[in-house]
């Protein structure tokens, strides 16, 4: 046992804790596979589950394709925490020591979701390229419309590290609410923020989380929020931060995001439970 290190870890939201002991983790797996990439899963794999502290039996369970395996994620935040199958477990970790797997080889092949709604009508131009996405089971679809493209995209595109966005692997673009349009609304769930002025966006069905929205507050609920707070929600009321990991048929390769220091930068610090 001198060996091994004790590690612990949970959802964003604190519903859900486990505990593993093993020898200390130096690398981690990044798979290419659709629900990996959309999810932004870094898989630690086990020969079983861990040790369960907290919210036995909380997790939503996906299955999909040949279903040998059950991804599970918190039905209150939507972090995806791990997956479970007949010959072991996996665990969905964040650590600098990553190796690739092109698990987007694998068959059978994911079709992404077609997009069948109304197409984004931009009031501020009229040429763009139009990208189109998708929880993964597809009971939520999305399309994006922006100036010129994404790989020559000059507005922001940030990779955060605080805690909901490192559980959430999620890659933001921040554009307007006309250059969006969802398709399934009535198959989200949300989770509200700890500041209480947005919302993260997800489906019920696979958890994959699509997009941050403002969480709807009455006038006395705004009113007695702090000042800076006020200010954020005003700022942003005409703004739909979007997960660019949801687009289908997309290389993320293909942009820089810039990296966020929300860890240290955005207070009250989150304390894990």
């Amino acid at each position: 046992m001198a060996d091994t290190k004790k590690y612990r870890g949970n959802c964003r939201c604190g519903a859900f804790i486990f505990e593993m002991e093993m020898p200390e983790i130096k690398s981690a797996m990044a798979c290419r596979c659709s629900i990996c990439l959309k999810k932004a899963y870094l898989w630690l794999l086990l020969d079983k589950p861990p040790k369960i502290v907290k919210g036995e039996g909380t997790l939503v369970g996906y299955e999909f394709g040949n279903k040998k395996m059950t991804h599970q994620f918190c039905e209150n935040c939507g972090t995806a925490v791990m997956a479970v199958g007949a010959t072991g477990a996996g665990i969905n970790v964040s650590h600098n020591f990553i190796f690739r797997f092109n698990g987007d080889t694998l068959d059978p092949q994911y079709v992404p979701p077609a997009y069948s709604g109304p197409e984004p009508n931009p009031a501020g131009f009229a040429e763009g390229k139009t990208y189109y996405g998708s929880c993964h089971c597809g009971a939520v679809t999305a399309t994006l419309k922006v100036k010129g493209s994404l790989d020559s995209y000059e507005g922001r595109i940030i990779e955060c590290n605080c805690s909901l966005c490192q559980r959430g692997g999620y890659i933001w673009i921040y554009p307007l609410k006309d250059q969006i349009a969802i398709q399934g609304t009535e198959n989200l769930s949300y989770y509200v923020t700890h500041s209480r002025v947005g919302r993260i966006a997800k489906c019920k069905t696979c958890g994959v989380q699509i997009f941050l929205d403002l969480n709807p507050l009455t006038d006395e609920e705004i009113a007695a929020l702090p000042e800076d707070m006020r200010k954020r929600r005003a700022h942003n009321i005409d703004v739909r931060p979007f997960n660019l990991r949801v687009l289908n048929n997309f290389d993320l390769e293909s942009i820089k995001p810039v990296r966020h220091d929300g860890y240290n930068t955005i207070k009250p610090a989150y304390v894990n439970p």
